[in-house]
């Protein structure tokens, strides 16, 4: 008799263990991801030092690079000098903040997305075959990024997805009609699995607003645009 059991379908996103916003530096055509570290003054902040493989990169005095910054919605950017370069056993670097007319905004997209893992479910048709288990990794009024196990067939381009979530210490149900924006495989070995971008369609203004409360007091905890309130 065989006693095998299909194990249960099981993602986590990746790890975060450096909570400080993520700044990108870019120069020369490469680009280093820093974290930022504190603000000197008001034209002045602190970043982690650049590195390649674990290594320190090179960088002097007086180097520029292009500073970006995405805090969900907008994505912000300016150059900035290096001011003075850390060394020792706490390395970094300090960098000009330009005036705010001398940076850079574009608005990616309407709603900033929190991130939230809940178990979903996804249903593209009406046979016992076309239901998908899987768990969400973020979530916007506007839309939801999915992360399932098996792929969908290559001619589905909307499901209906149920998320159940808590509003005011109340569960709420959400059957939500979603247009399939994007398609990519999860990057790591370790973590087989497909990650949809789903973008809600029309859908209950009573169950718009549950979201909207859900994601609003979860995005509370999250950091914003890191300089946009440097004046």
């Amino acid at each position: 008799m065989n006693t095998s059991t299909k194990k249960h379908f099981v993602w986590k996103p990746s790890q975060v263990n450096d909570r400080r916003p993520a700044l990108r530096l870019i120069a020369g055509g490469s680009r280093w991801d820093v974290r930022l570290i504190g603000m000197v003054s008001r034209t002045r902040f602190l970043v982690s030092h650049p590195t390649d493989d674990g290594k320190l990169v090179f960088v002097k005095e007086g180097d520029r690079f292009d500073v970006g910054n995405f805090d969900g919605t907008v994505l912000s950017g300016f150059e900035s000098t290096v001011l003075r370069v850390l060394l020792g056993e706490s390395t970094g670097l300090e960098l000009s903040l330009p005036a705010v007319e001398q940076r850079r905004r574009e608005i990616i997209r309407k709603a900033r997305r929190a991130r939230i893992v809940l178990p979903c479910s996804l249903r593209y048709g009406t046979e016992a075959n076309s239901l998908r288990a899987g768990f969400t990794s973020d979530l916007s009024e506007q839309g939801a990024q999915v992360a399932i196990e098996t792929p969908l067939p290559p001619s589905v381009t909307e499901v209906d997805v149920s998320i159940r979530i808590s509003v005011l210490g109340e569960p709420v149900t959400l059957q939500l009609r979603s247009t399939i924006r994007s398609i990519a495989p999860d990057p790591r070995p370790d973590m087989p699995a497909t990650l949809l971008g789903l973008q809600f369609q029309d859908y209950d203004p009573a169950q718009r607003l549950a979201v909207s409360q859900f994601v609003g007091e979860r995005l509370l905890a999250e950091g914003d645009d890191v300089f946009g309130v440097i004046r």
